[in-house]
């Protein structure tokens, strides 16, 4: 494997264990923005409560980005968090010491006197406790210490390379710290617009591959500097803009408004790039199209959550992404030349637009701005797609696989056929999600069927070396979960045939023996689902089951139906359904396929 390939696997473990303590950020916001907006109707009292535990959050961010991060490159393992606590607070005791003796400016940090690191001192003491925990975590010791073996060990020798780790950072922190505050002052005060516009464009280009989260840590939490209401000293423009007292505020350029640009294409640009690709789809497709690009345009408009939208086109019209990662840099030059204020806990929808608005400023400009950008993106997205001839969503010849939708059927049904398509349950090595895909890590790329991903569910799929990701939105977590559970109870042990580069069946291979019984059992199944006229498409997939794809729909209950030969049914959307017929599922389809044929 190339060290390339090694370091963007090593890169997306950072991005998606930074995943855990930013998802702590959305809650923050809210008790943040409702606190802090004295509503007339909500008590004083609780109002406070309520900004207060918002600011306990980001005051404590260093330390829940070190949990986060040991979490996520440990499996979730409990002893990694606790690991990684003891090491923050021995790094601060650490640090504090030593730089007291050498005559280095500390500051008081969870009650010690200590360097200010910011979240990259959480980061890099959530990454020594990982790495201690995946080296010693079955340690063995003497008899007599027998006690402290195996993962007790972990925190113990986590606190010493704290020690050593708190040494190292009083020497080099002092011009890593230099070089952060001249980028912070560079992009927050001296040229907002233009560093904001590269972070934009940079962003949505790494979106793709799961590497948007370790970007954004610098702007968010570095870039800029404030003073809260209780005096305590914060950076980076999502806090400042959130916790920032009038003072630190009025002397602010932009008024730690910098990221406002994302809800210009978010809100606005990407719902209307949607619309555009449901109108520039085939008469026939346009219905199905529009119920997908409706409702990712609404969850993109209400959360900010754009991957639907995004991974509807990225791989079959990559050109139309470049322009819109060009699109979204140009938002944030626009936001900020204009003096629009606002900013963000989770993902600029309109749900953070509305919360965190007590201090946005020049708020009427948002729809105005926003209306001209859905303007835009239609206008390009349709003018694209229409002169090249782009085949998004509705305009390919076969459009069944970009058009699926993830099951509504049993979970268990999902999370095997997830665990197949993964190649089985040998072929899967790690297992994780973030907000909207599946993190998969693999044995043999070769054996994921990608296909009967997307016709499952998945807006597109990528694979960095050993690395699958599925892009499922926002159940992608709970898919997980499911996959775990699943593997967990000794479940996707079917074994799976290397996947080819189509499903599809071969003509010029030997006919499989089709018998009398199957025969009759593809009767009674074409009869179920329409008639043989009705059946627009079959594919065996894997070894052991057939994939029909209908003209339309039927009403058909995968739960009670009884199908001589099959084992299971199971409703991948209103016309796609997955039949298990084990052994015949070879001959099953050349019969079905033999009926179509006459």
């Amino acid at each position: 494997m190339s060290a390339f390939t090694n370091a963007f696997g090593a890169l997306q473990k950072v991005g998606k264990s930074l995943m855990l303590p930013v998802s702590v950020l959305p809650v923050a916001g809210l008790l943040l923005g409702i606190g802090a907006a004295n509503l007339p109707w909500l008590p004083d009292i609780l109002s406070q409560v309520m900004a207060a535990s918002g600011g306990a959050i980001f005051g404590n961010l260093a330390l829940i980005f070190a949990i986060g991060v040991a979490l996520g490159f440990t499996e979730n393992d409990g002893v990694s968090a606790l690991a990684a606590t003891v090491g923050y607070a021995v790094l601060l005791a650490t640090m504090g010491v030593v730089a007291n003796s050498m005559g280095v400016e500390t500051k008081s940090i969870m009650g010690l006197q200590s360097i200010e690191t910011g979240v990259f001192g959480g980061i890099l003491i959530g990454g020594v406790a990982a790495a201690v925990f995946n080296r010693f975590y079955r340690i063995q010791l003497p008899a007599y210490l027998g006690f402290f073996a195996g993962k007790r060990a972990v925190p113990i020798i986590t606190a010493f390379a704290a020690i050593f780790l708190g040494i190292i950072l009083v020497f080099i922190w002092p011009p890593i710290g230099g070089v952060i505050n001249a980028f912070s002052h560079w992009a927050a005060e001296q040229s907002p617009a233009l560093a904001f516009s590269i972070y934009g464009v940079v962003e949505r280009s790494l979106i793709p591959f799961g590497l948007h989260h370790v970007w954004n840590v610098p702007f968010f939490f570095e870039a800029g500097s404030c003073t809260n209401l209780a005096g305590e000293a914060r950076t980076g423009v999502l806090t400042c803009y959130l916790e920032a007292d009038q003072a630190s505020r009025a002397a602010a350029t932009n008024h730690f408004g910098q990221l406002a640009g994302g809800y210009m294409f978010k809100m606005y640009g990407l719902p209307a790039a949607a619309i555009a690709i449901w109108h520039c789809a085939k008469p026939e497709n346009k219905a199905k199209v529009g119920g997908i690009m409706v409702s990712a345009a609404l969850t993109s408009f209400l959360t900010g959550i754009t991957e639907p939208i995004e991974f509807s086109f990225l791989f079959v019209a990559p050109v139309l992404y470049a322009l819109h990662a060009i699109l979204a840099g140009t938002a944030f030059f626009v936001t900020n030349s204009l003096g629009m204020v606002h900013g963000t806990s989770f993902s600029h929808g309109f749900i953070d637009f509305i919360v965190l608005s007590g201090n946005s400023q020049n708020f009427l400009l948002f729809p105005v701005i926003g209306a001209i950008y859905a303007v835009v993106y239609y206008s390009v997205f349709r003018f694209v797609i229409t002169k090249f001839d782009l085949k998004t969503p509705g305009r390919e010849d076969e459009s069944d696989a970009l058009l699926a939708s993830a099951s509504d059927g049993d979970e268990d049904e999902m999370a095997r056929d997830l665990v197949v398509a993964f190649g089985g349950a040998g072929n899967i090595v790690s297992l994780d999600a973030c907000i909207t895909r599946l993190r998969i890590g693999v044995n043999d790329p070769a054996k994921v069927d990608q296909p009967k991903l997307k016709a499952m569910g998945a807006a597109g799929v990528v694979q960095v070396g050993n690395g699958m990701q599925a892009i499922f939105g926002t159940q992608s977590e709970n898919l997980k979960t499911a996959m775990d559970i699943f593997l967990k109870k000794g479940g996707g042990t079917e074994p799976v045939a290397p996947v080819t580069a189509t499903p599809e069946a071969t003509t010029d291979t030997a006919p499989a023996e089709v018998t009398a019984d199957v025969e009759a059992a593809v009767s009674v199944c074409v009869a179920t689902f329409g008639g043989v006229e009705n059946i627009k498409k079959v594919t065996r997939c894997a070894t052991s089951r057939i994939r029909l794809l209908l003209h339309e729909p039927v009403e058909v209950d995968p739960d009670t139906i009884e199908l001589p030969l099959s084992q299971a049914t199971m409703k991948v959307q209103d016309n796609l359904y997955h039949i298990l017929v084990g052994e015949y599922a070879e001959a099953y389809e050349a019969a079905i396929n033999k009926l179509r044929e006459e």
